[in-house]
């Protein structure tokens, strides 16, 4: 069983470490059958995304800067016409194919994307079943926000999970 504090932080870690088991949390006793809400309630709405003609060289210097793990591609309309993950990349650098390549030569497609009002059991359903971390979100097929794992999570703790009880 997962225990808290063990991040392999070292002696000299500062964090007080707890040593105590965690206890399971039953998320189907707090979710009911659908979660309420649409893709806008989930979405981050500051998105990066890239231009076509993004040179694979850009792409991996700002991936590392903002620390990314993948982007929309859009076009000069702001529809989105696919999307590079950190793992189109990593297949670009290790193919040595990089060199004079864009985003559009490397970007997967078609891209999946959602309307701003598809409901967020659907969304969920969409991520599980395409195995995907990245969700585009559209409105009037124009890219308005992306939801990703961090957004599931902050969903889940402010608006699904009961609040945990306050120390006296």
């Amino acid at each position: 069983m997962p225990r808290a504090g063990v991040h392999g932080g070292g002696a000299d870690c500062s964090a007080r470490c707890v040593d105590a088991p965690l206890t399971p949390l039953r998320l189907d006793h707090y979710m009911p059958q659908t979660m309420k809400g649409h893709a806008r309630n989930l979405m981050t709405e500051r998105v990066i995304a890239l231009e076509q003609g993004t040179p694979v060289t850009d792409m991996l210097q700002l991936f590392a800067q903002q620390n990314l793990s993948g982007a929309p591609v859009i076009d000069e309309g702001h529809h989105i016409v696919g999307f590079v993950s950190e793992t189109d990349l990593l297949g670009a650098l290790l193919r040595e194919e990089y060199e004079g390549m864009t985003a559009a030569d490397v970007m997967s497609t078609p891209p999946i994307c959602v309307d701003e009002f598809m409901p967020t059991d659907e969304v969920m359903t969409l991520l599980r079943e395409n195995r995907i971390h990245h969700l585009p979100v559209v409105r009037e097929g124009r890219l308005v926000g992306i939801i990703t794992p961090e957004d599931i999570l902050r969903y889940l703790v402010e608006r699904v999970l009961p609040v945990p009880p306050t120390s006296a």
